[in-house]
């Protein structure tokens, strides 16, 4: 698809009034003007939470009704069921509520939908397993609205249900002793779109409020932090507010479950910001839901014991790991069902007999946002008739009622705009497709443009760690209101590195010399380095030991030149014999660049190429890993000066490269808990971030070592292996492993010998 960029209202002068709004920052109004917010008074309470006005728990119809029928079971000392869900939101929803009712009662348990054996929602066989266990009220959280024949079910078995849901509210309602639902308040009301998680909350309060305790739910704040940015619920009103209130006590938890899964994602105990909380732990959660059963996270929230968390934290990290690996064969195969049948489709509506149904909903996001269509993915359920999906959509078409249009043959179904699950039989599985891809044909139309829309254009000189903290403090930042992204043009691309899953590492120069690094996400294969773009961005920080560097991460690039640009034009010195001593006196105002064991480095003052500054001058004193790092390294120190000295050159023979990383992994074990980002051993040991995991699999293999990858393969965990060898393909990962030294000792011999005057011709 083409790219269109929109800078949006270019061409508005923000009114005053907004920018006073804003402590007279322009940007941050421009911010707000951009997503619809344009009265100052509304920004003004946007931006400072003393002007609003928070929602009270008995601004929800139900709620006194709800809070007299528990404290009627606390009294009675009533067996409760808290019946969830097996996403993060049903999670948290179910974690709060137990821990909330626990204060005043023993006489309180829960239950967790199994995916495959159950669905989505509440079940009528777990129902009468509920009345035989002696259950005599059931509170549902983030589940319940559309379960009309199960709740009738529990009144039959004289339980009372109490429903806390923040679904949409199908025609027909169950038969519940109450319903607390958002969706109940009045069109406009601040709260009618916060989580499940915030429902429960919200009766959490209303019940410790009647025990005169109401400062215990402070304790739950970081539960509802994470359904807020899980669930991905709109970030404006009642939201908005409940996050900004709840974040910090998210980052900073005493939680053992949560600090736990922060290391296990290699954030050290503890996370920075919501990004990391989407993107890091929150898919973990998903995944023992998706995998196995949301009871192994329930328990790991509740879990007060360290150990016992650290436990339960791995063990979800393994279900990880195989959830990304089934993730990533059924977007594989859905890509060529669309290439091949499905592309010019309105909506990509695609069946896999034997997907994975715990893993569909990510794969549908997935190739919604590869193809800019709505993405329908469809298996089958051990029982082999039942068919279950699920939708994710683009920001124009509403899923939910497109598929509500075409329910007649549906078992099942639910949502909201951007996502929905579904079930049918089997039979009407042909029906359904040609229905629903027939209506999307008829009420939508997709555009082959891409239509890009930033906030304002930016020179590279303009962004700072002042305005990314201008920008931050405008947040939080998530559905509904968008992270800002920008626009800069004739961007020159210095130097791009790939990495194994096509990432692009770039140095990125705009047209006053100024350069920045940016990554860009899921790129192509084909190397950017030397051509001119014009590009949209979001502006961060990259963390490196502690230290915060300036980071683009790239949207869109639209070439609009094509002309290969000279890298470095400088002096290239070649101080080869020189020694090393002698060196640091004749350039003592250069950057020192070394990579390799520290042990082996008389400095203690060097750079490598995660944390290089621009400077006059730089002297090698190892050579770069290869030449993609030789180079980015070039184009982030823009040096008018080379010096070559490369007189510390790392050791790539099979033997002495493992002795070593084997003492790096030591050290790591000791004094890290065998926690370390890949790319921190590749600086280390000199090599490329796939030599170093091929090396932690032959490691493995020979039974030194067991480790688990992150969420997005950039940090790991190793701990003490079984001793034993694995017979199975050790010859290959061993063969493997040692031709890909004998390639980087052929590359060090090459760049160790390589001629003073052909260095120049080298990096261009």
């Amino acid at each position: 698809m083409d790219v269109k960029i929109n800078i949006l209202n270019e061409r508005v002068k923000i009114p005053i009034e907004l920018i006073e709004a804003c402590g007279g920052d322009e940007l941050i109004a421009r911010i707000f003007y951009n997503r619809g917010y344009k009265d100052p008074d509304t920004v003004k309470i946007m931006l400072n939470d003393e002007y609003y006005k928070p929602t009270l728990p008995d601004e929800f119809p139900g709620m006194e009704k709800a809070v007299r029928r528990i404290l009627k079971a606390i009294d009675s000392k009533e067996l409760i069921c808290i019946y969830g869900d097996y996403d993060v939101d049903g999670v948290t929803s179910t974690v709060t509520l137990v821990e909330c009712l626990r204060n005043y009662t023993d006489s309180v348990i829960y239950h967790v939908p199994d995916r495959f054996t159950e669905g989505y929602g509440m079940n009528e066989e777990v129902v009468r397993s509920l009345y035989e266990k002696g259950v005599s009220l059931i509170i549902t959280c983030d589940c319940g609205i559309s379960n009309v024949n199960e709740i009738s079910l529990a009144k039959e078995l004289k339980m009372d249900v109490i429903l806390t849901d923040h679904h949409s509210i199908p025609d027909e309602t169950p038969d519940a002793y109450v319903i607390l639902n958002p969706k109940l308040l009045e069109e406009g009301h601040r709260a009618r779109n916060i989580s499940g998680c915030a429902m429960a909350y919200f009766l959490c309060l209303a019940v410790l409020k009647e025990k005169g305790e109401e400062y215990i739910g402070d304790g739950f704040l970081d539960l509802l932090a994470l359904s807020l940015i899980a669930d991905v619920v709109s970030l404006n009103g009642e939201n908005r507010y409940l996050l900004k209130k709840s974040l910090p006590a998210l980052i900073n938890t005493k939680r053992a479950g949560l600090s736990e899964l922060f290391k296990i994602a290699g954030k050290n105990g503890s996370i920075d910001n919501e990004e990391d909380i989407a993107f890091q732990i929150a898919p973990r959660i998903n995944a023992a839901g998706r995998m196995d059963t949301a009871k192994l996270p329930v328990e790991l929230l509740l879990c007060k014991e360290q150990d016992l968390a650290r436990e339960m934290a791995e063990k979800i990290d393994v279900l990880n790991s195989e959830r990304k690996r089934i993730q990533q064969k059924i977007i594989d195969e859905a890509i060529e069902m669309v290439e091949t049948q499905k592309k010019n489709k309105t909506v990509l509506v695609l069946y896999g007999e034997f997907w994975h149904h715990g893993i569909i909903g990510i794969a549908a996001g997935r190739i919604c946002q590869l193809y800019k269509k709505p993405a329908i993915l469809l298996s089958i359920k051990d029982d082999g008739s039942t068919v279950v999906g699920s939708a994710r959509s683009i920001e124009e078409i509403n899923i939910y009622e497109l598929i509500k249009e075409c329910s007649g043959k549906l078992l099942k179904f639910g949502g909201h705009s951007q996502a929905a699950g579904l079930s049918l039989k089997k039979e009407n599985l042909e029906d359904f497709v040609r229905e629903i891809e027939t209506a999307a044909e008829k009420r939508y139309f997709i555009k082959d443009t891409i239509i890009a829309n930033v906030d304002m254009e930016l020179s590279f000189n303009e962004i700072s760690d002042d305005f990314i903290t201008r920008i931050q403090s405008a947040g939080p930042y998530g559905e509904g209101f968008r992270f800002p992204e920008f626009y800069s043009s004739n961007i020159r691309v210095v130097s791009d590195r790939k990495t194994e899953k096509n990432h692009h590492i770039m140095v990125l120069e705009d047209e006053n010399k100024i350069r920045i690094p940016a990554v860009k996400w899921f790129g192509d294969e084909e190397s950017l380095e030397g051509k001119v773009f014009d590009i949209t961005y979001k502006v961060g920080t990259n963390t490196y030991r502690g230290n915060n560097s300036i980071q683009l991460t790239i949207g869109h690039m639209v070439e609009n030149l094509s002309v290969k640009k000279i890298l470095f034009e400088g002096n290239i010195i070649d101080e080869r014999k020189t020694a090393i001593n002698t060196l640091l006196l004749k350039y003592k105002d250069a950057q020192i660049f070394y990579e390799g064991l520290k042990s082996r480095c008389p400095i203690d003052d060097t750079v490598n190429r995660f944390n290089i500054k621009p400077k006059k001058d730089i002297v090698f004193i190892s050579p770069p890993a290869n030449t993609a790092v030789f180079r980015e390294v070039i184009a982030l120190a823009d040096p008018e000066n080379i010096i070559i000295n490369f007189t510390l050159s790392p050791d790539y023979l099979f033997k002495g490269f493992l002795m070593n990383f084997l003492g790096v992994i030591k050290y790591t074990i000791k004094n890290k808990g065998g926690r370390e980002y890949i790319e921190v051993f590749s600086q280390k040991l000199c090599v490329e971030e796939g030599i170093i995991k091929a090396s932690l699999k032959y490691l493995k293999a020979k039974g030194f070592i067991n480790y688990i990858l992150s969420e997005d393969h950039s940090k790991v965990f190793i701990f003490q292996g079984s001793g034993k060898e694995r017979k199975t393909n050790i010859a290959f990962l061993e063969k493997s492993l040692k031709n890909a030294l004998m390639e980087k000792n052929a590359y060090k011999e090459f760049i160790l010998k390589m001629d003073k005057e052909k260095f120049k011709e080298y990096l261009k």
